[in-house]
């Protein structure tokens, strides 16, 4: 019974340093990520990217590639025909 308490603790302690050196990381490399955007700084760095984007976007003759055309309208089409659904009930 003692060596089975000590092989259940062994077990134990050694999912938990599992757990922490693999999915425990990626959990908290999330997290820093989500932290690190979320900051007043960075905030105001993404809003000017963009604004910049959109002024550069705007200035083009076209902006999507034609199969991307395609792809977004069929994309507004199945949004519109389900609103539509939806507004009948």
């Amino acid at each position: 019974m003692k060596i089975f308490v000590y092989k259940v603790i062994f077990v134990m302690v050694s999912l938990f340093f599992l757990f922490n050196f693999t999915i425990g990381y990626q959990i908290r490399k999330v997290e820093n990520k989500i932290s690190n955007v979320s900051s007043k700084e960075n905030i105001s760095v993404l809003k000017n990217k963009l604004k910049e984007e959109i002024t550069n976007g705007i200035k083009k003759d076209k902006i999507f590639k034609e199969d991307e055309r395609i792809l977004i309208k069929k994309f507004v089409n199945k949004i519109i025909s389900e609103l539509e659904l939806n507004k009948i009930d």
